[in-house]
């Protein structure tokens, strides 16, 4: 005898919420395609990556207030042509705090919480991986945190 498999059914709230999802996430698909199919609009969304780059990786406050204000101009324009995402207000990911600061912030971190991965650590210093890298890098050569465990599974622990 065959097994029979239990449904559930979705209220009509959910089903519409589902449907929405569906329109809002085809919308953003035809937006990327209007953004790869027009020359300009690509190269300038290119450029505002290249710039949240940039602004990553400066600590120089005036080089960072030009590439904010680069920022919001190509934002602006894209957001005028209609591609989804740009805003000429938001900043980039990550907090923007002087290399020296974070690596002392990541060491008083890894000291109050040994055995924590990368994206905790993150999460808890208001951070991402990415930016958390080169400081947490120098902290090991200079052997004041210790890795244990491979890839994802790494954790610091500060040397005593």
């Amino acid at each position: 005898m065959p097994k029979t498999i239990e449904r559930t059914r979705r209220s009509p709230e959910q089903r519409i919420a589902d449907l929405q999802a569906k329109i809002e996430a085809i919308k953003t698909k035809a937006e990327r395609a209007k953004t790869k199919r027009n020359p300009a609009l690509r190269h300038m969304s290119a450029a505002l990556k290249s710039v949240d780059k940039a602004m990553a990786e400066s600590d120089d406050n005036a080089t960072r207030k030009a590439l904010d204000e680069v920022r919001a101009t190509l934002s602006a324009t894209l957001a005028l042509n209609g591609v989804v995402g740009a805003k000429a207000t938001a900043a980039p990911r990550g907090r923007r705090t002087s290399s020296e600061d974070l690596d002392d912030r990541l060491l008083a971190y890894v000291k109050a919480h040994p055995g924590q991965r990368g994206e905790e650590i993150a999460a808890a210093l208001g951070t991402d991986t990415y930016s958390m890298r080169p400081s947490m890098k120098r902290l090991i050569e200079a052997g004041e945190v210790r890795t244990e465990g491979k890839n994802r599974g790494m954790r610091y622990v500060a040397e005593s």
